[in-house]
């Protein structure tokens, strides 16, 4: 369910309450799992677990689809085996769940269909049982994205599971389920709209009838663009997770509210270790409240013209803004973007690019800089690893190997034979890695690595990385400055995982991009000096 709250008024939006779990505080280097721990190195034996349930799964759901077809019911069996399917490894991939309880299955069916769809839903939450189960056995052994990966396939088999659900953060709202956020707004009698967001439920004819409400009165929508054109006077749009200030017009503030909401979805759901550590998955697993501490929204500034956007950030760094389209500045903790209706996919790319930021920095509340003196590689290569990200109906995904970043670093390593070794591309600060003449090159490399640490194998360097993420963010002064080596967390010495990383590349499609975008850094910059994103 779409998270979205439109303030009627200049001022701060109502309050927002209860974000949806998992909690985001800031997680302490000590909770990371030490890769010298036997247990942590067993995440390969979860994985063959998890593999053997979704077979025997499988296995039983291709008898119930055989029978099917065997009945001449040639749809309900197709239905039944893709269900079955294994999922798409190429790309990471999020289906939202569903917002309503399941109803029962109908007893008035035809009995061959009320028997199948009934051995189906069995299976299904048969299987789920068996995930969730799993997952609580690898999150004792220190696997926090693994076991919040299970936990999330144990929704999409089973959707009202009550342990799954609270995990995640949601709540019994009559016959839906929903976040703590939603569930306020709907007990403040608010109704959520496709272009205002949420509002007062009486407000709604009047909004679609051209009428605003604008310092406790009603005026047209055309009078209030025009207090809203200055910024001082911003339209706000409260989101779940986000505060969207724009003098552009409401509705471009909940389009993209909604953007970033999907966007965060997704990204949580792919490293949930950086924001939860094992001791705090564990009081999800075992009962304890999945109501989230209310925290200050992450903060983006959208300008209606790129002179309003120029004048806003003119001052407040030294970074040459003539040249973005988008920009972090970790000292106003917020995002700074522009319109430019003439380049709607880089305008999406920069929003996504620096919403990494944002998120990395805003989820441990740094102020400092990253990747100063080492590692700057994984700032980097993390945000255009996620400008990858796609939104097709209701599922989201990350990863796909066509995006032009990923055929650009196949096409730096395989064809251009470019490729800087990981020992000497980790040691790499801020200044070293801004500066170098190979500074496109390096950024392709850069994407090309995250994207590698992240799919290779099925995933089975995701925590590692993830890891490897907190430590960068960590804020400890001791372990952001030395945080421990890719090697180490992975187990493998850096001269393989330079011969994997190159095997790795030569599997990527060359085909055609999904969108074009330039293969040199984004145009946005991060708040950091000569930082380009």
């Amino acid at each position: 369910m779409l998270m979205l709250l439109a303030a009627a008024e200049g001022s701060a939006a109502p309050p927002a309450g209860d974000l949806p779990a998992p909690v985001l505080t800031p997680r302490p280097a000590s909770a990371a799992v030490s890769r010298s721990d036997p247990a942590a190195n067993s995440l390969a034996l979860f994985q063959k677990q998890a593999a053997a349930l979704h077979a025997g799964f499988a296995a039983r759901l291709e008898e119930l689809a055989g029978k099917c077809a065997a009945r001449g019911q040639t749809v309900e069996a197709e239905e039944i085996r893709r269900i079955a399917a294994p999922p798409d490894r190429a790309r990471l991939r999020r289906h939202k769940p569903p917002g309503e309880v399941q109803p029962e299955v109908p007893r008035d069916l035809p009995p061959d269909e009320r028997s199948w769809r009934v051995q189906l839903r069995f299976e299904r939450e048969k299987y789920a049982k068996e995930l969730y189960l799993l997952s609580r056995r690898a999150l004792r052994a220190g696997h926090v994205q693994f076991a919040y990966e299970l936990v999330h396939e144990v929704i999409a088999q089973h959707p009202d599971h009550s342990g799954a659900r609270s995990i995640l953060g949601y709540v019994r709202h009559g016959d839906a389920w929903v976040t703590p956020y939603v569930d306020q707004m709907l007990r403040q009698k608010r109704v959520l709209t496709e272009k205002y967001g949420w509002l007062p439920r009486d407000h709604v004819a009047r909004y679609e009838n051209g009428e605003r409400m604008l310092n406790g009165r009603w005026v047209s929508a055309a009078q209030e663009a025009e207090v809203r054109r200055d910024f001082r006077q911003a339209w706000q749009v409260r989101t779940e997770h986000f505060l969207i200030k724009t003098n552009h017009s409401l509705e471009k503030g909940v389009e993209l509210g909604r953007l970033l909401e999907d966007y965060f979805g997704i990204f949580f759901e792919t490293f949930a270790q950086f924001f939860q550590s094992p001791e705090e998955m564990r009081k999800l697993f075992e009962g304890g409240s999945s109501r989230p501490v209310v925290q200050k929204p992450y903060e983006v500034h959208f300008f209606r013209t790129r002179d309003e956007y120029m004048e806003a950030l003119r001052g407040k760094t030294l970074q040459p803004i003539e040249i973005t389209t988008g920009m972090y500045l970790t000292a106003e903790r917020t995002a700074f973007f522009f319109d430019d209706p003439q380049r709607t996919d880089d305008l999406r790319t920069t929003l996504i690019h620096e919403a990494t930021h944002l998120l990395l920095s805003e989820a441990r509340y740094l102020r400092t800089h990253v990747g100063e003196r080492s590692d700057f590689w994984a700032v980097e290569g993390i945000a255009c690893y996620m400008e990858s990200f796609e939104r097709d109906g209701g599922e989201t995904s990350l990863g796909n190997p066509e995006y032009v970043r990923f055929r650009a670093a196949r096409h730096r390593a395989v064809v251009d034979d470019y490729y800087v070794p990981l020992a000497e591309f980790t040691a790499m600060g801020m200044v070293e890695f801004q500066s170098s003449p190979n500074i496109s090159k390096n950024y392709s490399q850069a994407a090309g690595l995250v994207h590698f640490f992240v799919h290779f194998n099925d995933g089975a360097y995701r925590t590692a990385f993830g890891e490897y993420l907190s430590d960068l963010y960590s804020l400890d002064p001791r372990v952001r400055q030395r945080p421990r080596r890719l090697d180490e967390l992975t187990g493998v010495p850096f001269a393989e995982l330079d011969r994997q990383y190159r095997a790795y590349m030569e599997t990527l499609p060359t085909a055609p991009a999904v969108r074009s975008s330039s293969q040199a850094p984004a145009r946005g910059l991060s708040a950091r000096p000569g930082t380009a994103a």
